[in-house]
């Protein structure tokens, strides 16, 4: 892929996101003004981490689960602007695989029509595509990660789009193929989804593989922006972890500063190493 592809797709991408969080910003806000946001019953959300229901400052709030939805949305369009301010001239194929990552988050915001147009009581066909969307989406994110790392070198940019088809046929896959529990939702406006154990130990499987990956480049070629690469993914990852699952308002500013913090610290170290080759 040319540069001036990557510079394309990266603006495309961009107008997109834009289009994207200023509809479900005017959405949102529509519905907050004329107060028609349903929500799942109470009697049937099961949260996503049981144990949060023990401690009062981390009780259920369904608004902020709108609320990082939206958040998902200001960061996708955020980090899609600065990718291209600050690698307008160089060619990093690992940003052509964050992009994989930033569509995931653009995934995650369309959790936010459910309460919108009340897919829980109304559509319950259209909550059970939201959900598989939502599950293709959280599989895409770490891969996005884990081929970054493991095909950004030079020989790699030939396969670059077969790389993408496979990571997004991956996550399709996974999304068609996990078995929903139509009769309770989570605490993130989705259906419950079966065999979650084994979901969360294969997305935990591939940060692990990643962050091996980024451990043997330090050890092949030792840099300090290389480590720093490493720490901007964990606080990254882990901001998205707690943003994927936020179901009150901390949570959500943790999640969302974790996530953005991590980010920038990403591409910078990214940025730098760049610069040096």
């Amino acid at each position: 892929m040319t540069l001036k592809a990557r510079n394309r797709i990266l603006i495309l991408f961009f107008l997109m996101a834009l289009l994207d969080t200023l509809l479900n910003a005017g959405l949102f806000i529509r519905s907050i003004m004329a107060e028609t946001l349903s929500f799942p019953p109470d009697a049937d959300i099961e949260r996503q981490i049981a144990l949060l229901s023990r401690l009062d400052l981390l009780a259920y709030e369904p608004l902020a689960v709108c609320i990082s939805c939206l958040a998902f949305n200001a960061y996708a369009l955020l980090t899609t602007l600065i990718i291209y301010l600050s690698f307008e001239k160089t060619q990093a194929l690992e940003t052509i695989y964050f992009l994989g990552f930033l569509l995931s988050c653009l995934a995650e915001s369309t959790r936010l029509f459910i309460p919108i147009y009340a897919l829980a009581q109304d559509a319950p066909a259209s909550l059970a595509v939201l959900t598989r969307i939502v599950i293709g989406a959280r599989m895409l994110a770490p891969l996005s990660f884990l081929f970054a790392e493991l095909f950004s070198d030079t020989e790699s940019r030939l396969f670059v789009e077969r790389n993408l088809v496979i990571m997004l046929l991956a996550s399709i896959f996974m999304g068609l193929l996990m078995p929903l529990h139509t009769g309770g939702y989570s605490s993130i406006f989705t259906y419950q989804w079966g065999i979650q154990d084994i979901f969360h130990l294969s997305r935990l499987l591939m940060v692990a593989a990643t962050l091996l990956a980024i451990i043997c480049k330090i050890a092949v070629n030792y840099s300090t922006e290389t480590i720093h690469e490493g720490i901007g993914f964990l606080i990254s990852i882990c901001g998205y972890f707690i943003l994927c699952n936020s179901d009150a308002y901390i949570l959500v500013i943790v999640g969302a500063g974790a996530l953005f913090i991590g980010t920038v610290y990403y591409l910078r170290s990214m940025h730098q190493l760049y610069r040096w080759r």
